[in-house]
């Protein structure tokens, strides 16, 4: 727990004071823990979760001492009445399912916003801010480093039997899901690398840590994911360093050029409907347009997706009728058009948040850390057209971490000013 040490609430040493800075500090242990795990177990993640999560209520309720000021303030009054609008439409919607037995109990992932809660009122200076931070890209950086051992010692023989462009990295994870997980990371701390100030660890260590994260992203072979880093990059040069963009276009040209020709292929069928994996989607999405027209206003209801399918057409290709493979067809296939105004909202919210709190604090690795979050929701958002993701528990987690970075910084520099 030392690691957490001067996330003190009082310099006095009462006592209440060391107790209540343990079980603060154990709560942000399996905050940590919860978001670094879930790169490798999702049983150890899940178990993290119900730790804290128990704690932090006990900590509010019993002994009262939360500091809720911020999390109750008028700042906040839009993004609680966004998660609360979102969660009630998802209630809405699990209520009149076409299968609504045990739909209720899929309410459950929603409870991860309480991780912005939780991070908000426990973190209370900058350096244990930042020590979670890198604690978990170190985490995803050492999980990335394993996954490209693994495969490069697989490579060879299974290159021997199928196609290259198939091997992908799904050692801990879906290669989708392990992809997700890695671009969230990746391109929150990317902006760090422009920084000039001093930073708790030096540059080139963040660069050794990213470039494991990169290298095992791409040989997961995701192609969503693909595209929104490259779409990122492009948006971080327009904003940081325009000699960027020249590198970026250099080095894509000459990996395109030098990567082996079935890679090559992957990446550009994304543009082919007549890919596998895109033609399944694309008959999905057109069952789904089908399943919304039907249930247009509170949706099908997310539970028993696929046995809703197998109403509107038995599913024959790979992947197909599991989930609608898109964040916006499944929003509306599920919830409908008031799920999908609530999820539209709820994202809104806070990007606008984002884009405050990146003016304010622009200058400093503050402000880069912000723009790196304004990257992970573009990213979140380019990727999710052609998935899931926003259903997929263990990105759903990194998210709403990465989405609680803005407002502990913002916190943290009001009560900077204050003081």
């Amino acid at each position: 727990m030392k690691i957490f040490e001067e996330n003190s609430l009082n310099k006095s040493e009462t006592p209440e004071s060391r107790y209540l800075v343990y079980l603060d500090n154990t709560i942000l242990f399996f905050i940590t823990l919860q978001v670094v795990a879930v790169g490798f177990s999702i049983a150890v993640a899940s178990i993290s979760i119900g730790i804290w999560l128990g704690l932090w209520i006990i900590k509010l309720l019993f002994l009262r001492k939360v500091d809720t000021s911020f999390i109750f303030s008028s700042e906040m009054l839009y993004v609680n009445s966004a998660i609360a609008f979102y969660i009630l439409a998802e209630f809405i919607s699990r209520l009149f399912a076409v299968f609504p037995d045990e739909a209720i109990i899929g309410l459950k992932r929603q409870f991860l916003v309480f991780i912005i809660f939780g991070s908000v009122s426990t973190i209370r200076d900058k350096n244990t801010f930042y020590k979670i931070f890198f604690i978990v890209v170190f985490g995803s950086s050492i999980v990335s480093l394993y996954e490209i051992v693994r495969f490069a010692v697989a490579f060879r023989e299974l290159a021997a039997t199928v196609n290259i462009s198939e091997i992908r990295i799904d050692y801990l994870n879906y290669p989708i899901t392990g992809a997700e997980i890695k671009m969230l990371i990746f391109l929150t701390a990317f902006p760090l690398l422009f920084s000039g100030e001093k930073m708790l660890i030096k540059k080139w260590t963040l660069v050794s840590a990213l470039i494991p994260i990169l290298i095992a992203m791409y040989l997961t072979q995701s192609r969503n994911v693909m595209l929104a880093v490259f779409i990122c990059f492009i948006i971080t040069a327009a904003f940081f360093n325009k000699k960027f963009l020249l590198y970026l276009v250099i080095l894509t040209a000459a990996f395109i050029y030098l990567i082996p020709g079935q890679f090559r292929e992957r990446i550009f069928s994304i543009a082919d409907p007549n890919h596998p994996s895109n033609h399944s989607r694309i008959v999905t999405w057109q069952t789904g347009i089908k399943m919304f027209k039907d249930y247009p206003f509170t949706g099908v209801g997310d539970n028993e997706i696929t046995e809703v399918y197998k109403m509107y057409k038995t599913p024959e290709l790979h992947g197909e009728g599991s989930h609608m493979h898109s964040n916006y067809m499944q929003i509306l296939v599920t919830s409908g058009i008031l799920g999908a105004i609530a999820y539209i909202l709820f994202h809104t919210i806070f990007f606008m948040k984002q884009i405050k709190y990146y003016k304010v604090m622009k200058n400093g690795n503050d402000g880069l850390i912000i723009f790196g979050t304004i990257l992970m929701m573009i990213s979140f958002h380019i990727s999710g057209i052609f998935e899931w993701n926003f259903g997929d528990w263990e990105v759903f987690n990194v998210f709403m971490y990465l989405l609680s970075l803005p407002f502990i910084l913002f916190n943290l520099n009001k009560k900077i000013k204050t003081d």
